[in-house]
């Protein structure tokens, strides 16, 4: 909708648009992050340590307490796999694809690849 007023000048007149419940929902809390729905897909993720990068996520497992464990791909050419709770992990950035471990972090277990 255009008004033309005296002076020749052309003001425009706006309606507010209408949005779709969804997205309305989506909008309305910022701050939700499902922990859990990203330690269960971070597979690829990088891992870092208090002391720099510790490898990459390469699966993740379930312990028969229902707690996740992250299995990560350690060493210069990820021949060492640490298996690491998901309760050591202090920050996850999934637009970033990384993870920070909380420090001091407990391996929970080797293996040789």
């Amino acid at each position: 909708m255009t008004t033309l007023t005296s002076d020749s000048s052309v003001r425009v007149r706006c309606r507010p648009q209408k949005q779709h419940a969804a997205r309305a929902v989506a909008q309305s809390d910022p701050q939700t992050f499902d922990r859990g729905y990203w330690l269960r897909h971070c597979e690829g993720y990088r891992v870092d340590g208090d002391e720099g990068r510790l490898g990459f996520v390469d699966s993740i497992r379930d312990e028969a307490d229902g707690e996740a464990i992250l299995a990560v791909r350690a060493g210069r050419l990820g021949r060492r796999l640490l298996l690491i709770r998901a309760r050591d992990v202090a920050f996850i950035v999934p637009r970033a694809e990384r993870i920070w471990l909380a420090a001091p972090t407990q391996i929970v277990g080797s293996e040789a690849a």
